[in-house]
């Protein structure tokens, strides 16, 4: 209750974004789990109450301020062939230069499903490196569960930020990504997936700073073209994104 009134007055009565008190709510509702966790006579019960009163000690206010804000991120995103992986490297390098700690993430790189790919590729016998296997034509949707496929790009997208973005942010460091997980919703909209329920997904996690690039459709395609891995989308494809 005491949650659910404190969210509640910050949010519509005092006009203040919930954000600034949800820490200590967080913590105040870690506690409290604990001390029901604790009323039962049970070692696991009291096991699990410790553990949800010793979150409650050691949440931190600050680093979960830092983590819903996506404080120290920078994203860079756009189509294909505006430069997205050469200005994110260049501002790493300056902010380095500058004496800060910046880590680099590219999200156009997959974790799980890159292993799938390289499985699926081994399996048939096409012992072809990931450049290689991007050339040519996007794969098609060639299955009834090819449907499936933004979503589980999304999942992959997400874990990514989970494993390699929130881990810097807590540490303080700049995070600068080359692309970001909506790059994934307009991706798939372009290559005529669904999309339904993709956008709102997508972009529930938002950067502090975000730079959108842009190119126009033609001059995207050539240059594309010119680079030896890399896939051919039409010119239809890059308008819609």
């Amino acid at each position: 209750v005491f949650c659910v009134i404190t969210v509640y007055i910050n949010k519509y009565r005092r006009k203040i974004a919930y954000y600034h008190d949800f820490p200590n709510v967080l913590r105040v509702f870690l506690a409290c789990l604990g001390g029901v966790c604790l009323s039962y006579l049970s070692v696991s019960m009291i096991l699990v109450g410790f553990l949800f009163f010793l979150l409650s000690i050691f949440a931190n206010d600050e680093t979960m301020r830092r983590i819903y804000r996506n404080k120290g991120v920078i994203v860079l995103s756009g189509i294909d062939g505006t430069g997205k992986s050469t200005h994110t490297l260049n501002i790493c390098n300056w902010l380095r230069e500058e004496g800060k700690e910046c880590v680099l993430v590219p999200f156009h790189k997959y974790l799980f499903l890159e292993y799938f790919s390289k499985l699926r590729l081994k399996i048939k016998g096409q012992a072809v490196s990931r450049e290689e296997s991007v050339r040519g034509p996007p794969p098609a949707k060639t299955s009834k569960l090819s449907f499936l496929r933004p979503y589980l790009a999304l999942i992959d997208n997400l874990l990514l930020y989970l494993v390699k973005v929130i881990p810097q942010v807590i540490k303080r460091k700049y995070v600068v990504c080359d692309r970001f997980i909506w790059d994934n919703y307009v991706k798939h909209k372009a290559l005529g997936y669904s999309t339904k329920f993709l956008y709102r997904l997508s972009t529930l996690i938002k950067p502090e700073f975000c730079i959108i690039l842009d190119l126009p459709p033609n001059v995207a395609s050539e240059r594309v073209n010119q680079r030896p891995f890399h896939y051919r989308y039409t010119l239809e494809q890059y308008e819609t994104e």
